[in-house]
């Protein structure tokens, strides 16, 4: 049927009728131009209203269609319920900042929580939240075939799931984002954390696991377990709380101590008074909270 509007279409073209091109996009049945939220769109359903606002309010210039956002706001409602059911009703807050957005921090929208939720829920549902955590830091990365890597042909830095399979590699930044939407699609919150630049010296110990005394931003997850926000490395198979840059984070010192670079930020979808250049494409920029009291001592 394509194929039949696609011949009518350039025969219009062939006969001159330039007008009528002006139809095209309708003939074969595409938007054009279709913006997240589009007007044009069905009306939105009362139950999905605020959440939909919320998005909308605090959304990036990306890409998505209404359908498509409505269809993945009412996905993260029903798996909550499930998820609820299992380790305790979550609080609307954290639900809205930290489960319910498409997006992690400034990746291109992709559909992955539905496919995330049928692989990974059936192996989670027996498990304590923090159990379930540990196993998805392991079971994203086998299932996509996603490993680290510093650079590789396509990188690019904040890659979503999608782009991630198809590469086979991604950064902290990607892997994390992997990892984050893992977790939320089981209705674990969970979100970005990241330094611009570690606090580094020339000392030979400060040289393991590449660092060095040359700045260095580095991103990994956090989520809330247990009532409080926890800390791990993505693709990292540790505790939370545990990981091999522990002793590097606890000198990281507030943004009112000296240079923002130094300290410790989690990105929220919200917007929020605190906006900053994204460490891994200061093109681009992320909502932010300081949580370095966190970690450094």
């Amino acid at each position: 049927e394509l194929s039949h509007k696609l011949k009518m279409a350039l025969g219009c073209l062939a006969q001159g009728h330039a007008a009528l091109l002006l139809l095209l996009p309708s003939v074969l049945g595409l938007r054009v131009g279709s913006k997240l939220g589009s007007k044009s769109q069905a009306p939105v359903e009362p139950s999905l209203a605020s959440d939909y606002d919320f998005i909308m309010g605090n959304a990036q210039e990306q890409t998505f269609s209404k359908e498509a956002l409505l269809e993945d706001i009412a996905l993260a409602h029903q798996y909550q319920k499930k998820s609820d059911a299992l380790w305790g009703t979550l609080d609307q807050e954290s639900f809205k900042n930290y489960v319910l957005p498409y997006q992690v921090a400034t990746e291109a929208p992709s559909k992955w929580r539905a496919e995330f939720h049928e692989k990974f829920w059936p192996e989670v549902k027996d498990k304590s939240k923090k159990e379930a955590v540990r196993f998805l830091n392991r079971a994203a990365f086998s299932y996509l075939n996603v490993s680290y890597k510093a650079d590789y042909p396509g990188h690019k830095p904040d890659q979503n799931p999608s782009e991630s399979r198809d590469l086979h590699y991604a950064s902290c930044t990607g892997l994390s984002i992997i990892l984050v939407s893992a977790c939320r699609s089981v209705g674990v919150p969970a979100r970005l954390a990241m330094t611009p630049a570690w606090v580094t010296t020339s000392q030979p110990e400060e040289g393991k696991n590449g660092l060095s005394a040359k700045d260095q931003n580095h991103s990994w997850v956090e989520v809330f377990v247990d009532g409080k926000w926890h800390y791990v490395g993505a693709s990292e198979d540790t505790a939370l709380d545990k990981t091999w840059f522990t002793a590097q984070a606890s000198k990281a010192k507030r943004r009112s101590e000296g240079d923002y670079k130094h300290s410790i930020y989690a990105v929220t979808y919200a917007k929020s008074d605190d906006t900053l250049p994204a460490p891994w494409d200061e093109s681009k920029t992320v909502n932010v909270i300081e949580v370095v009291d966190r970690y450094s001592k």
